[in-house]
Protein backbone atom coordinates (compact mmCIF):
# COMPACT_ATOMS: atom_id res chain seq x y z
CA UNK A 1 0.00 0.00 0.00
CA UNK A 2 2.03 3.24 -1.16
CA UNK A 3 1.90 5.98 1.28
CA UNK A 4 -1.01 8.17 -0.65
CA UNK A 5 -3.42 5.43 -0.32
CA UNK A 6 -2.70 4.94 3.66
CA UNK A 7 -3.38 9.18 3.82
CA UNK A 8 -6.50 9.07 2.22
CA UNK A 9 -9.52 9.24 4.22
CA UNK A 10 -12.34 6.24 3.99
CA UNK A 11 -15.39 8.07 3.12
CA UNK A 12 -16.83 7.23 6.51
CA UNK A 13 -14.59 9.21 7.96
CA UNK A 14 -14.57 11.98 5.22
CA UNK A 15 -18.50 12.05 6.20
CA UNK A 16 -17.93 12.17 10.23
CA UNK A 17 -15.60 15.09 8.97
CA UNK A 18 -18.13 16.92 6.94
CA UNK A 19 -21.43 16.60 8.92
CA UNK A 20 -21.21 18.10 11.96
CA UNK A 21 -22.76 16.59 15.02
CA UNK A 22 -24.28 18.84 17.27
CA UNK A 23 -22.38 18.40 20.21
CA UNK A 24 -19.12 20.39 17.90
CA UNK A 25 -21.48 23.06 17.43
CA UNK A 26 -22.45 26.45 19.47
CA UNK A 27 -25.02 28.80 18.08
CA UNK A 28 -25.99 32.33 19.64
CA UNK A 29 -27.50 35.72 18.04
CA UNK A 30 -25.76 38.96 18.91
CA UNK A 31 -27.48 41.96 20.21
CA UNK A 32 -28.45 42.95 16.81
CA UNK A 33 -30.12 39.26 16.29
CA UNK A 34 -27.38 38.47 14.19
CA UNK A 35 -26.81 34.43 14.18
CA UNK A 36 -23.28 33.04 15.06
CA UNK A 37 -22.29 29.66 14.69
CA UNK A 38 -18.94 28.00 16.08
CA UNK A 39 -17.93 24.83 15.54
CA UNK A 40 -14.80 23.07 17.00
CA UNK A 41 -13.86 26.60 18.36
CA UNK A 42 -14.17 28.14 14.59
CA UNK A 43 -16.25 30.99 15.01
CA UNK A 44 -18.41 32.36 11.74
CA UNK A 45 -20.58 35.18 12.30
CA UNK A 46 -24.04 36.39 10.06
CA UNK A 47 -25.00 33.06 8.87
CA UNK A 48 -28.37 31.77 7.90
CA UNK A 49 -30.05 28.20 8.05
CA UNK A 50 -31.32 26.59 5.90
CA UNK A 51 -33.62 23.41 6.25
CA UNK A 52 -32.05 20.34 3.65
CA UNK A 53 -34.69 17.42 4.26
CA UNK A 54 -36.94 17.59 4.83
CA UNK A 55 -38.22 21.28 4.46
CA UNK A 56 -41.10 20.79 6.71
CA UNK A 57 -41.62 18.77 10.34
CA UNK A 58 -39.04 16.98 12.00
CA UNK A 59 -35.18 18.51 10.18
CA UNK A 60 -32.67 16.08 10.43
CA UNK A 61 -29.96 18.18 8.23
CA UNK A 62 -29.58 21.86 8.75
CA UNK A 63 -27.13 23.91 6.26
CA UNK A 64 -25.43 27.20 7.63
CA UNK A 65 -24.77 29.72 4.90
CA UNK A 66 -22.34 32.41 5.40
CA UNK A 67 -23.26 36.30 3.86
CA UNK A 68 -21.86 34.67 0.63
CA UNK A 69 -24.31 31.93 0.69
CA UNK A 70 -21.40 29.97 1.00
CA UNK A 71 -21.84 27.17 3.73
CA UNK A 72 -19.73 27.05 6.84
CA UNK A 73 -21.26 24.04 8.28
CA UNK A 74 -23.73 20.94 7.44
CA UNK A 75 -25.45 20.61 11.20
CA UNK A 76 -26.66 16.58 11.57
CA UNK A 77 -29.15 16.06 14.60
CA UNK A 78 -29.92 19.58 15.40
CA UNK A 79 -31.85 18.77 18.19
CA UNK A 80 -29.05 17.53 19.94
CA UNK A 81 -27.72 21.45 20.58
CA UNK A 82 -27.35 22.44 23.97
CA UNK A 83 -30.46 24.83 24.86
CA UNK A 84 -29.33 27.81 24.33
CA UNK A 85 -28.27 26.77 20.66
CA UNK A 86 -31.72 25.23 20.26
CA UNK A 87 -32.68 28.64 21.22
CA UNK A 88 -31.01 30.94 19.36
CA UNK A 89 -31.58 28.14 16.38
CA UNK A 90 -35.41 28.52 16.44
CA UNK A 91 -35.88 32.31 16.84
CA UNK A 92 -33.66 32.10 13.42
CA UNK A 93 -35.49 29.59 11.67
CA UNK A 94 -38.98 31.38 12.63
CA UNK A 95 -37.75 34.29 11.12
CA UNK A 96 -36.27 32.36 7.97
CA UNK A 97 -39.32 30.35 7.33
CA UNK A 98 -42.11 32.56 8.63
CA UNK A 99 -45.49 32.35 6.37
CA UNK A 100 -48.06 34.55 6.87
CA UNK A 101 -51.58 32.94 6.57
CA UNK A 102 -54.32 34.56 3.68
CA UNK A 103 -57.59 35.24 5.72
CA UNK A 104 -58.77 37.40 3.53
CA UNK A 105 -57.85 38.82 -0.52
CA UNK A 106 -58.90 42.55 -0.79
CA UNK A 107 -57.19 43.13 -3.98
CA UNK A 108 -55.39 41.76 -6.54
CA UNK A 109 -54.41 44.41 -9.50
CA UNK A 110 -51.50 43.65 -11.94
CA UNK A 111 -49.48 46.37 -13.50
CA UNK A 112 -46.68 45.60 -16.42
CA UNK A 113 -46.62 41.80 -15.18
CA UNK A 114 -46.49 42.44 -11.65
CA UNK A 115 -49.28 41.57 -9.33
CA UNK A 116 -50.32 43.96 -6.50
CA UNK A 117 -52.00 41.78 -3.63
CA UNK A 118 -53.69 43.66 -0.77
CA UNK A 119 -54.47 40.89 2.18
CA UNK A 120 -55.36 40.13 5.27
CA UNK A 121 -53.08 37.73 7.00
CA UNK A 122 -53.13 36.16 10.61
CA UNK A 123 -50.84 39.20 11.76
CA UNK A 124 -52.42 41.54 10.28
CA UNK A 125 -53.07 43.77 6.57
CA UNK A 126 -50.31 43.23 4.34
CA UNK A 127 -49.87 44.59 0.54
CA UNK A 128 -47.07 43.25 -1.33
CA UNK A 129 -46.28 42.34 -5.22
CA UNK A 130 -45.59 39.34 -7.24
CA UNK A 131 -43.48 39.52 -10.45
CA UNK A 132 -43.72 35.91 -11.96
CA UNK A 133 -47.48 34.00 -11.10
CA UNK A 134 -45.09 30.83 -11.13
CA UNK A 135 -44.49 32.47 -7.40
CA UNK A 136 -48.29 31.79 -6.86
CA UNK A 137 -48.35 27.69 -6.78
CA UNK A 138 -51.41 25.39 -5.97
CA UNK A 139 -50.12 22.83 -3.93
CA UNK A 140 -51.91 18.97 -4.39
CA UNK A 141 -53.60 19.30 -1.10
CA UNK A 142 -55.34 22.26 -2.12
CA UNK A 143 -52.84 24.92 -0.29
CA UNK A 144 -52.08 28.23 -2.27
CA UNK A 145 -47.78 28.86 -1.15
CA UNK A 146 -47.07 32.47 -2.55
CA UNK A 147 -43.91 33.97 -2.38
CA UNK A 148 -43.78 37.95 -3.08
CA UNK A 149 -40.87 39.84 -4.94
CA UNK A 150 -38.64 40.34 -1.27
CA UNK A 151 -38.70 36.38 -0.84
CA UNK A 152 -41.47 36.79 1.91
CA UNK A 153 -43.88 33.53 1.63
CA UNK A 154 -47.78 33.82 2.20
CA UNK A 155 -50.02 30.70 2.52
CA UNK A 156 -53.58 30.11 1.90
CA UNK A 157 -53.92 26.89 3.70
CA UNK A 158 -57.66 25.96 2.26
CA UNK A 159 -59.35 28.12 -0.84
CA UNK A 160 -62.64 26.87 -0.19
CA UNK A 161 -62.22 28.52 3.32
CA UNK A 162 -61.95 32.09 1.77
CA UNK A 163 -65.07 34.05 1.93
CA UNK A 164 -66.43 33.73 -1.92
CA UNK A 165 -65.39 37.31 -3.09
CA UNK A 166 -61.51 36.34 -2.23
CA UNK A 167 -62.03 33.06 -3.83
CA UNK A 168 -63.57 35.64 -7.17
CA UNK A 169 -60.46 37.56 -6.76
CA UNK A 170 -57.86 34.88 -6.52
CA UNK A 171 -59.34 32.39 -9.31
CA UNK A 172 -59.45 35.26 -11.73
CA UNK A 173 -55.25 36.14 -11.42
CA UNK A 174 -53.82 32.81 -10.94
Amino acid sequence: MNEDAANKESPRQEARDWLMQPERVRLWEDALHVLHISVDGKEHPNVHPHRVFPLSGYVDYLSFLDEKDKEVALVTHPGGLDKASRQALEKALDRMYYVAKIARIDEITESMGVTHWQVQTDRGYAAFEVVDLNHVRKMPDGRYVIADADGNRFEIEDVRRLDSRSRAILLSEV
